[in-house]
């Protein structure tokens, strides 16, 4: 069974506005990688989780904690990030779904590169709890 909020088109995301989380649409897996490997040498990121949202779509979380300054500049360096960083910043943090909604499937962490300690571990934790809550949800 589905949660009522998730068929109304509610679900559970992660929110920050203490480090660079990107919502990457409609590319494939090589060009969503680059761009995470990019962001992560250019501008010392320590680490990230690469997570596959849906099919062509994906999430990267990035491991250190930075200014808002320093996440605005970030994310509007990097061309392919531009249109999500313009819908997040008018809310004053970024957001990213960790569960089911509307027929798309819980997203998936599917790489986990360098140092994950920080921010990855707020965002796994909150996953994990989404996690719970889908099965709880279900019987399971």
């Amino acid at each position: 069974m589905t949660h009522r909020w998730v068929e109304s088109g509610y679900c559970i995301g992660f929110c920050t506005d203490r480090g660079v989380i990107i919502d990457l649409d409609n590319m494939k897996y090589r060009k969503a990688l680059w761009i995470a490997d990019t962001l992560l040498e250019r501008y010392k990121l320590e680490g990230y989780l690469l997570i596959r949202s849906s099919h062509k779509n994906y999430h990267v979380v990035f491991n250190r904690y930075l200014s808002w300054k320093t996440i605005t500049r970030i994310l509007f360096s990097q061309y392919e990030c531009i249109r999500y960083a313009v819908f997040q910043m008018k809310e004053g943090k970024l957001t990213l779904r960790v569960s089911s909604k509307n027929g798309k499937d819980k997203p998936k962490v599917i790489l986990e590169r360098g140092k994950t300690d920080k921010l990855c571990t707020e965002y796994l934790e909150l996953y994990r709890v989404a996690e719970e809550h889908e099965k709880e949800e279900r019987g399971d």
